[in-house]
Protein backbone atom coordinates (compact mmCIF):
# COMPACT_ATOMS: atom_id res chain seq x y z
CA UNK A 1 0.00 0.00 0.00
CA UNK A 2 2.79 2.52 0.83
CA UNK A 3 4.20 1.66 -2.68
CA UNK A 4 1.51 2.20 -4.00
CA UNK A 5 0.90 5.28 -2.50
CA UNK A 6 4.48 6.53 -3.23
CA UNK A 7 4.37 5.85 -6.79
CA UNK A 8 0.58 7.74 -7.37
CA UNK A 9 2.43 11.30 -5.64
CA UNK A 10 5.11 10.65 -7.91
CA UNK A 11 3.34 10.15 -11.11
CA UNK A 12 0.65 13.10 -9.89
CA UNK A 13 3.59 15.18 -9.56
CA UNK A 14 5.81 14.58 -12.64
CA UNK A 15 1.74 14.59 -14.55
CA UNK A 16 1.52 18.28 -13.14
CA UNK A 17 5.35 18.95 -14.50
CA UNK A 18 4.70 17.41 -17.14
CA UNK A 19 2.19 19.53 -18.42
CA UNK A 20 4.11 22.66 -17.21
CA UNK A 21 6.61 21.44 -19.52
CA UNK A 22 4.28 20.70 -22.35
CA UNK A 23 2.45 24.34 -22.01
CA UNK A 24 5.64 25.70 -22.49
CA UNK A 25 6.23 24.02 -25.57
CA UNK A 26 2.73 24.94 -26.92
CA UNK A 27 3.60 28.37 -25.46
CA UNK A 28 6.73 28.44 -28.04
CA UNK A 29 4.63 27.64 -30.93
CA UNK A 30 2.51 30.41 -30.24
CA UNK A 31 5.75 32.77 -30.67
CA UNK A 32 7.02 30.97 -33.39
CA UNK A 33 3.90 31.48 -35.02
CA UNK A 34 3.37 35.57 -33.82
CA UNK A 35 3.76 37.51 -37.31
CA UNK A 36 3.53 40.98 -38.24
CA UNK A 37 3.54 44.22 -36.11
CA UNK A 38 3.14 42.09 -33.03
CA UNK A 39 6.66 39.84 -33.84
CA UNK A 40 7.90 42.93 -34.96
CA UNK A 41 7.29 44.29 -31.58
CA UNK A 42 8.09 41.40 -29.70
CA UNK A 43 11.43 41.48 -31.13
CA UNK A 44 12.13 44.98 -30.21
CA UNK A 45 11.11 44.26 -26.61
CA UNK A 46 13.34 41.38 -26.47
CA UNK A 47 16.39 43.19 -27.81
CA UNK A 48 15.68 45.64 -25.56
CA UNK A 49 15.71 43.72 -22.44
CA UNK A 50 19.13 41.72 -23.81
CA UNK A 51 20.87 44.90 -24.05
CA UNK A 52 19.83 46.07 -20.35
CA UNK A 53 20.29 42.70 -19.02
CA UNK A 54 23.71 42.89 -20.07
CA UNK A 55 24.25 46.27 -18.89
CA UNK A 56 23.01 44.92 -15.43
CA UNK A 57 25.05 41.92 -15.46
CA UNK A 58 28.31 44.23 -16.43
CA UNK A 59 27.66 46.30 -12.94
CA UNK A 60 27.11 43.51 -10.80
CA UNK A 61 29.99 42.20 -11.82
CA UNK A 62 32.61 45.01 -10.99
CA UNK A 63 35.35 45.23 -8.99
CA UNK A 64 36.73 47.15 -6.47
CA UNK A 65 32.64 48.72 -5.16
CA UNK A 66 31.72 49.63 -2.04
CA UNK A 67 30.19 47.72 0.26
CA UNK A 68 26.22 48.09 1.18
CA UNK A 69 26.77 49.09 4.24
CA UNK A 70 29.37 51.88 3.16
CA UNK A 71 27.57 53.07 0.81
CA UNK A 72 24.60 53.74 2.91
CA UNK A 73 26.67 54.83 5.53
CA UNK A 74 28.14 57.24 3.05
CA UNK A 75 24.84 58.15 1.24
CA UNK A 76 23.91 59.19 5.57
CA UNK A 77 26.94 61.04 5.26
CA UNK A 78 26.80 62.34 1.93
CA UNK A 79 26.05 66.43 3.45
CA UNK A 80 29.22 66.50 5.81
CA UNK A 81 31.74 63.98 4.46
CA UNK A 82 33.61 66.26 2.05
CA UNK A 83 34.19 69.20 4.85
CA UNK A 84 34.52 66.03 6.94
CA UNK A 85 37.69 64.54 5.34
CA UNK A 86 39.02 67.97 4.86
CA UNK A 87 38.64 68.76 8.98
CA UNK A 88 40.08 64.86 9.28
CA UNK A 89 43.43 65.58 7.46
CA UNK A 90 43.87 69.37 8.57
CA UNK A 91 43.18 67.82 12.27
CA UNK A 92 45.98 64.86 11.42
CA UNK A 93 48.57 67.25 9.41
CA UNK A 94 48.02 69.30 12.98
CA UNK A 95 48.92 66.66 14.73
CA UNK A 96 52.11 65.33 12.87
CA UNK A 97 53.36 68.80 13.06
CA UNK A 98 52.48 69.36 16.80
CA UNK A 99 54.14 65.93 17.99
CA UNK A 100 57.33 66.91 15.64
CA UNK A 101 57.14 70.46 18.15
CA UNK A 102 57.04 68.18 21.11
CA UNK A 103 60.11 65.99 20.19
CA UNK A 104 62.17 69.35 19.09
CA UNK A 105 61.19 71.08 22.46
CA UNK A 106 62.00 67.59 24.27
CA UNK A 107 65.37 67.99 22.53
CA UNK A 108 66.25 71.92 23.24
CA UNK A 109 64.58 70.88 27.17
CA UNK A 110 67.35 68.10 27.29
CA UNK A 111 70.16 69.98 25.70
CA UNK A 112 69.67 72.27 28.20
CA UNK A 113 69.37 70.32 31.19
CA UNK A 114 73.03 68.74 29.97
CA UNK A 115 74.19 72.43 30.11
CA UNK A 116 73.37 72.97 33.16
CA UNK A 117 74.50 69.82 34.63
CA UNK A 118 78.32 70.98 32.66
CA UNK A 119 78.03 74.42 34.26
CA UNK A 120 77.17 72.71 38.16
CA UNK A 121 80.68 70.57 37.65
CA UNK A 122 82.38 73.35 36.19
CA UNK A 123 81.70 75.40 39.09
CA UNK A 124 82.64 72.27 41.65
CA UNK A 125 85.99 72.24 39.68
CA UNK A 126 86.54 75.62 40.31
CA UNK A 127 85.70 75.82 43.70
CA UNK A 128 88.38 72.89 44.30
CA UNK A 129 90.76 74.98 41.99
CA UNK A 130 90.02 78.34 44.37
CA UNK A 131 91.09 76.10 47.86
CA UNK A 132 94.03 74.43 46.10
CA UNK A 133 95.23 78.10 44.75
CA UNK A 134 94.37 79.51 48.31
CA UNK A 135 96.30 76.44 50.34
CA UNK A 136 99.33 76.89 47.62
CA UNK A 137 99.64 80.78 48.24
CA UNK A 138 99.62 80.22 52.16
CA UNK A 139 102.25 77.28 51.85
CA UNK A 140 104.46 79.46 49.81
CA UNK A 141 104.03 82.32 52.36
CA UNK A 142 105.20 80.39 55.26
CA UNK A 143 108.27 79.09 53.06
CA UNK A 144 108.86 82.52 52.22
CA UNK A 145 108.46 83.35 56.20
CA UNK A 146 111.07 80.72 57.12
CA UNK A 147 113.20 81.85 54.54
CA UNK A 148 113.48 85.29 55.96
CA UNK A 149 113.41 84.63 59.42
CA UNK A 150 115.08 81.32 59.76
CA UNK A 151 117.81 81.61 57.40
CA UNK A 152 117.63 85.55 57.19
CA UNK A 153 116.91 85.89 53.70
CA UNK A 154 115.44 89.10 51.84
CA UNK A 155 112.04 86.82 50.45
CA UNK A 156 110.28 90.54 48.75
CA UNK A 157 110.65 89.61 45.35
CA UNK A 158 108.82 86.28 46.97
CA UNK A 159 106.23 87.90 48.59
CA UNK A 160 105.54 89.76 45.32
CA UNK A 161 105.22 86.54 42.86
CA UNK A 162 103.31 84.70 44.94
CA UNK A 163 100.66 87.49 45.87
CA UNK A 164 100.84 88.57 42.05
CA UNK A 165 100.19 84.58 41.12
CA UNK A 166 97.96 83.95 43.40
CA UNK A 167 95.53 87.09 43.05
CA UNK A 168 95.78 86.19 39.26
CA UNK A 169 94.89 82.66 39.88
CA UNK A 170 92.00 83.61 42.01
CA UNK A 171 90.49 86.43 39.66
CA UNK A 172 90.40 83.81 36.72
CA UNK A 173 89.17 81.23 39.06
CA UNK A 174 86.85 84.10 39.76
CA UNK A 175 85.45 85.18 36.40
CA UNK A 176 85.19 81.65 35.24
CA UNK A 177 82.71 80.91 38.56
CA UNK A 178 80.87 83.82 37.42
CA UNK A 179 80.38 82.75 33.97
CA UNK A 180 79.18 79.12 35.13
CA UNK A 181 77.40 80.60 37.41
CA UNK A 182 75.24 82.60 34.70
CA UNK A 183 75.65 79.81 32.58
CA UNK A 184 73.42 77.23 35.39
CA UNK A 185 70.99 80.39 35.63
CA UNK A 186 70.51 80.77 31.85
CA UNK A 187 69.88 76.87 31.62
CA UNK A 188 67.33 77.01 34.21
CA UNK A 189 65.75 79.65 33.07
CA UNK A 190 65.66 77.89 29.94
CA UNK A 191 64.65 74.96 30.91
CA UNK A 192 61.71 76.60 32.45
CA UNK A 193 60.78 78.41 29.49
CA UNK A 194 60.77 75.12 27.61
CA UNK A 195 58.37 73.19 30.31
CA UNK A 196 55.87 76.11 30.31
CA UNK A 197 55.61 76.20 26.04
CA UNK A 198 55.80 72.26 26.36
CA UNK A 199 52.88 71.95 28.51
CA UNK A 200 50.76 74.67 25.74
CA UNK A 201 51.94 72.11 23.52
CA UNK A 202 50.90 68.71 25.38
CA UNK A 203 47.43 71.25 25.64
CA UNK A 204 46.87 71.39 21.99
CA UNK A 205 48.30 68.27 20.88
CA UNK A 206 45.65 66.34 23.68
CA UNK A 207 42.59 68.89 21.83
CA UNK A 208 43.28 67.71 18.90
CA UNK A 209 43.63 64.01 19.81
CA UNK A 210 40.37 64.70 20.92
CA UNK A 211 38.76 66.30 17.93
CA UNK A 212 40.50 63.73 15.65
CA UNK A 213 38.80 60.58 18.32
CA UNK A 214 35.13 62.42 17.92
CA UNK A 215 36.14 62.67 13.78
CA UNK A 216 36.49 59.21 13.55
CA UNK A 217 33.77 58.27 15.53
CA UNK A 218 31.65 60.20 13.95
CA UNK A 219 32.83 59.03 10.09
CA UNK A 220 33.14 55.49 11.18
CA UNK A 221 36.84 55.63 9.55
CA UNK A 222 40.58 55.32 11.12
CA UNK A 223 41.68 58.07 9.17
CA UNK A 224 41.21 61.47 6.80
CA UNK A 225 42.53 59.23 3.68
CA UNK A 226 40.45 56.55 3.86
CA UNK A 227 37.49 58.94 3.87
CA UNK A 228 38.48 60.99 1.29
CA UNK A 229 38.86 57.71 -0.61
CA UNK A 230 35.53 56.07 0.72
CA UNK A 231 33.97 59.87 -0.52
CA UNK A 232 35.59 59.33 -4.05
CA UNK A 233 34.41 55.60 -4.68
CA UNK A 234 30.72 57.18 -3.46
CA UNK A 235 30.56 59.73 -6.55
CA UNK A 236 31.58 57.10 -9.06
CA UNK A 237 28.91 54.62 -7.04
CA UNK A 238 26.12 56.43 -6.95
CA UNK A 239 26.42 57.68 -10.86
CA UNK A 240 26.46 53.47 -11.18
CA UNK A 241 23.91 52.48 -8.49
CA UNK A 242 21.45 55.31 -10.11
CA UNK A 243 22.15 53.83 -14.02
CA UNK A 244 21.63 50.61 -12.71
CA UNK A 245 18.36 51.68 -10.99
CA UNK A 246 17.23 52.91 -14.55
CA UNK A 247 18.21 49.80 -15.55
CA UNK A 248 16.35 47.58 -13.22
CA UNK A 249 13.46 50.38 -14.04
CA UNK A 250 13.87 49.90 -18.25
CA UNK A 251 13.61 46.28 -16.96
CA UNK A 252 10.55 45.96 -15.67
CA UNK A 253 8.92 48.56 -17.96
CA UNK A 254 10.11 46.41 -21.23
CA UNK A 255 9.45 43.62 -19.13
CA UNK A 256 5.85 44.20 -18.96
CA UNK A 257 5.46 45.45 -22.78
CA UNK A 258 6.13 42.12 -23.88
CA UNK A 259 3.92 40.45 -20.97
CA UNK A 260 1.11 42.55 -22.39
CA UNK A 261 1.55 41.54 -25.73
CA UNK A 262 1.92 37.63 -24.97
CA UNK A 263 -1.22 37.84 -22.90
CA UNK A 264 -3.19 38.84 -26.21
CA UNK A 265 -2.14 35.36 -27.24
CA UNK A 266 -3.35 33.70 -24.40
CA UNK A 267 0.31 31.65 -23.56
CA UNK A 268 0.28 29.82 -20.37
CA UNK A 269 3.29 31.43 -18.70
CA UNK A 270 4.08 34.73 -20.80
CA UNK A 271 6.03 36.20 -18.11
CA UNK A 272 8.86 33.24 -18.72
CA UNK A 273 9.79 34.88 -21.71
CA UNK A 274 10.58 38.30 -19.84
CA UNK A 275 13.75 36.17 -18.76
CA UNK A 276 14.45 34.32 -21.80
CA UNK A 277 15.10 37.10 -24.82
CA UNK A 278 17.81 35.36 -26.22
CA UNK A 279 14.89 32.74 -27.52
CA UNK A 280 12.77 35.25 -29.08
CA UNK A 281 15.92 36.97 -31.22
CA UNK A 282 17.88 33.69 -31.79
CA UNK A 283 16.43 30.28 -33.74
CA UNK A 284 19.81 28.46 -32.21
CA UNK A 285 18.37 29.32 -28.68
CA UNK A 286 15.51 28.72 -29.29
CA UNK A 287 16.01 25.05 -30.64
CA UNK A 288 18.35 24.77 -27.67
CA UNK A 289 15.37 25.45 -25.44
CA UNK A 290 12.91 23.75 -27.50
CA UNK A 291 15.42 20.64 -27.28
CA UNK A 292 15.74 21.10 -23.06
CA UNK A 293 11.88 20.86 -22.70
CA UNK A 294 11.50 17.90 -24.64
CA UNK A 295 14.39 16.06 -23.49
CA UNK A 296 12.66 16.76 -19.84
CA UNK A 297 9.12 15.60 -21.04
CA UNK A 298 11.07 12.28 -22.25
CA UNK A 299 12.71 12.13 -18.94
CA UNK A 300 9.07 12.97 -16.64
CA UNK A 301 7.16 9.87 -19.00
CA UNK A 302 9.86 7.57 -18.14
CA UNK A 303 9.51 8.69 -14.58
CA UNK A 304 5.50 8.34 -14.64
CA UNK A 305 6.36 4.91 -16.80
CA UNK A 306 8.24 3.83 -13.84
CA UNK A 307 5.91 4.65 -11.22
CA UNK A 308 2.95 3.39 -12.80
CA UNK A 309 4.12 0.16 -12.97
CA UNK A 310 5.74 0.18 -9.22
CA UNK A 311 1.65 1.15 -8.81
CA UNK A 312 0.46 -1.93 -10.97
CA UNK A 313 3.29 -4.43 -9.08
CA UNK A 314 1.72 -3.48 -5.74
CA UNK A 315 -1.82 -3.56 -7.01
CA UNK A 316 -0.95 -6.95 -8.58
CA UNK A 317 0.88 -8.72 -5.12
CA UNK A 318 -2.54 -6.89 -3.12
CA UNK A 319 -4.72 -9.58 -5.39
CA UNK A 320 -2.11 -12.35 -5.55
CA UNK A 321 -2.51 -12.29 -1.38
CA UNK A 322 -6.45 -12.14 -1.72
CA UNK A 323 -6.25 -14.78 -3.90
CA UNK A 324 -3.94 -16.84 -1.52
CA UNK A 325 -5.26 -16.25 1.46
CA UNK A 326 -9.10 -15.85 0.38
CA UNK A 327 -9.64 -16.07 4.50
CA UNK A 328 -8.59 -12.76 4.91
CA UNK A 329 -9.75 -11.14 1.85
CA UNK A 330 -12.07 -8.79 3.63
CA UNK A 331 -9.68 -7.85 5.85
CA UNK A 332 -7.43 -6.49 3.50
CA UNK A 333 -9.84 -4.83 1.11
CA UNK A 334 -10.63 -3.19 4.51
CA UNK A 335 -6.99 -1.89 5.32
CA UNK A 336 -6.77 -1.08 1.34
CA UNK A 337 -10.21 1.31 1.87
CA UNK A 338 -9.00 2.44 5.05
CA UNK A 339 -5.66 3.53 3.53
CA UNK A 340 -7.51 5.11 0.48
CA UNK A 341 -9.52 7.38 2.58
CA UNK A 342 -6.96 8.38 4.57
CA UNK A 343 -4.45 9.53 1.61
CA UNK A 344 -7.97 11.01 -0.19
Amino acid sequence: LEQIAEATCEIETANSEYGLVDSSLKDMEEVEAMKGEDKRFLMEQAEILLRLEQAKGDYESGKFRLSDEDFNKMERLEQGAPDGAKKLLEAETYQEAIRQDLQRIEGEKQACIYRRQEAMVSLENLRGMALICAFAVVACIFVLLFLQLGLQMDARIGYILTGGAGTLTLAVIYLKYMESRQEVHQAVESINRLITLQNKVKIRYVNNVNLLDYLYTKYDVKSGKQLSMMWEQYQGEKEERDRLKQTEDDLEFHGEQMVRLLKKYRLFDPIIWVHQPAAVLDEEEMAKTRRNLILRRQKLRKQMEYNRENAEKGQKQIRELVSDYPQFANEVLKMVSDYEKKYD
